[in-house]
């Protein structure tokens, strides 16, 4: 993904070019040469962070019953058990 950069202080002078970049790609606003923020369009916030599933829509998914899970098998062999 392509991002602009801009410094804090040409944020603070010039915000409305501020938005118009990050209307056309993530804009990263800069604070003492480290990135700080990233000022996105309200779509692309939408489409690209969603709120998390609750546990209950995860187990209701009705995509699960096609994934199969396969946890790694435990083997207890040569451990030391203290009791």
């Amino acid at each position: 993904m392509k991002m602009s950069f801009m410094t804090s202080a040409a944020f603070n002078q010039n915000p409305s070019k501020a938005k118009k970049e990050a209307s056309e790609q993530p804009l990263v606003i800069t604070d003492h040469g480290e990135a700080a923020y990233v000022l996105v369009s309200y779509a692309e916030f939408q489409a690209n962070w969603k709120a998390p599933k609750t546990l209950f829509a995860a187990l209701r998914d009705p995509g699960a019953d096609e994934r199969e899970f396969e946890p790694e098998r435990l083997e207890f062999d040569n451990r030391t058990v203290e009791f």
